[in-house]
């Protein structure tokens, strides 16, 4: 695909540049929101670009376009070209023939490609019928929501690479809002899948109900530091703000509080995080990054001691290790590290034994602020939160709105036990409940 495209820019290139890398993508995006039964918004959009990488002395240009007519390509090169002479980059940067990788996630499905509109439409409207119906006290369903996407890349360079994929895409999402008396409360639920017949309204929406009614009432939280359970999907979010700790470039730039930590313990022994570029029930899978560098699944944290960093190819040169897959940038941008499927690993508790472990423990299955109220340089977080109270396993009663703060890397120390309900969130972060010895809790 767009094979005429590629061999324009390689032979206008040649004889300009050193070393040549084209990165395409084409992508299609479809969403479809359904206020009192209604379509609200309906949003259908196809993107294609092409982005240009090349060395000259050593030194590295970008430039990008939309337009693919052969003047524009040419010009990119030319624009790259510009761009590498004011590089103040020292990096050492080589492109090459990096071998194919023998595992190939299959991340496309026909099927799901195949779906029609109006079913997506009905699956929206059923949503929020379904999320009204669940509880008098709904009084609102402010998202109810379907939405899905296909993406083609393809990458290949001067030394004779040349790697393509397909990839698509569903998910679901529905919020409801919760009266009783004078206090009203939020709640979620959301599944990303490829097979649209795992898509169950009823059973979204009434979860999505329950987590906002359960909230209701809350008794307000005593102050202190107390046993914190942080439910999937919250730990998956900590996880999430927390992930460019891993990051090679920034450990090399001195703002990652894991610098010079290799080997060392900086977590519990039951405490297992991976990036899993090839996990098959991923939504960040692939065979190549961004580099056409073959992916892995790369073991950062095993049994609480840390194995190693996120790389590219530039990082690991100046660390004199092997690349990681995590090369990562889209037709627009510069390289970069990114995860891929990012998680920590389930435990063998069931939720109720995390629960039961200390007579009171104060479970967290919403945060907010994460932007501004966490610092992934220090480990620092102050998050606002809610939650629910239990003692001695059982759930006493929901919890206002609190803050809760400490230091990631002293949480990851402090984890008790970790459970077995493991849950992908929409951004391929995933997590099971995790028990805290200790945070602060502040009402």
């Amino acid at each position: 695909m767009y094979n005429k495209e590629f061999q324009k820019i390689f032979e206008y290139a040649k004889g300009k540049a050193d070393e040549t890398e084209i990165l395409l993508s084409v992508g299609t995006s479809f969403s479809v929101k359904i206020n009192e039964q209604n379509v609200e918004s309906f949003n259908y959009a196809d993107s294609k670009g092409i982005g240009v990488r090349v060395i000259v002395k050593g030194k590295v240009g970008y430039a990008y376009t939309e337009n693919f007519d052969e003047d524009t390509l040419n010009i990119i090169v030319d624009n790259a070209i510009e761009n590498a002479k004011y590089s103040e980059s020292d990096d050492v940067v080589f492109l090459d023939k990096y071998p194919e990788n023998e595992q190939k996630p299959n991340v496309f499905s026909e099927e799901l490609a195949k779906v029609d509109v109006k079913e997506k439409i009905r699956l929206a409207k059923a949503l929020e019928k379904y999320a009204k119906a669940a509880d008098k006290r709904i009084f609102n369903v402010p998202y109810a929501v379907y939405g899905d996407g296909k993406n083609f890349s393809r990458l290949a360079n001067s030394k004779g690479l040349d790697r393509s994929d397909t990839q698509n895409y569903a998910y679901a999402y529905v919020g409801t809002l919760a009266q009783e008396n004078n206090d009203k409360r939020m709640g979620m639920e959301f599944l990303i899948t490829r097979d649209f017949n795992k898509f169950d309204a009823k059973k979204l929406a009434e979860s999505s109900a329950k987590k906002s009614t359960d909230l209701l009432n809350g008794q307000p939280a005593v102050s202190g530091k107390h046993p914190v359970v942080f439910n999937n999907e919250m730990m998956a979010t900590m996880l999430s703000t927390f992930s460019s700790v891993f990051n090679a470039k920034l450990v090399q730039e001195g703002k990652s509080l894991l610098k010079g930590k290799m080997g060392e313990r900086v977590a519990n022994d039951c405490v297992t995080i991976v990036d899993d570029d090839l996990r098959a029930d991923g939504f960040s899978s692939s065979a190549f990054d961004s580099e056409g560098y073959p992916t892995e699944k790369t073991i950062l944290v095993e049994n609480g001691i840390l194995k190693s960093y996120l790389h590219n190819t530039i990082t690991a040169r100046k660390d004199k290790v092997q690349s990681t897959g995590n090369g990562a940038r889209g037709y627009k941008g510069t390289l970069g590290i990114s995860t891929s499927n990012f998680l920590i690993e389930p435990g063998k508790h069931n939720v109720e034994e995390l629960i039961s472990k200390h007579d009171k423990i104060i479970e967290i299955v919403s945060l907010q602020g994460m932007h501004s109220g966490a610092n992934p340089i220090s480990g620092d977080f102050s998050l606002g939160a809610q939650g629910f109270l239990w003692e001695n396993g059982i759930r006493k009663h929901s919890i206002k709105p609190f803050t809760v703060s400490g230091n990631f890397l002293q949480m990851m120390i402090d984890v008790e036990a970790i459970a077995d309900n493991f849950k992908f969130d929409m951004s391929s972060n995933g997590a099971s409940a995790v028990l805290v010895k200790e945070l602060n809790i502040s009402g």
